[in-house]
């Protein structure tokens, strides 16, 4: 396996991790709250949302470029770290 084999096997499963964190966000939602915590859920689902599409494009960027995956990587990773902690 080559390092963009890899790296696709890596985002796919990254993806798969994020859709499915995504789905237990939208789960959360549903439920009765407060708007605060409404508010900070909506937030974290549009952070996975832009995390899954980042991760599916990961691979098609890999091979023309494997130099802009740090830039996507540096952007998205402290976004659900934010989103995590919160």
């Amino acid at each position: 396996m080559d390092t963009t084999q890899l790296g696709t096997l890596i985002m796919k499963l990254e993806a798969a991790n994020a859709k499915a964190t995504l789905n237990i966000y939208n789960e959360i939602i549903k439920k009765p709250g407060s708007p605060h915590i409404l508010k900070a859920l909506n937030c974290c689902v549009e952070a996975y949302k832009y995390a899954i599409l980042s991760f599916e494009m990961v691979p098609s960027k890999l091979v023309e470029d494997p130099q802009i995956i740090n830039y996507d990587v540096a952007i998205m990773v402290p976004k659900l770290l934010i989103v995590k902690r919160n």
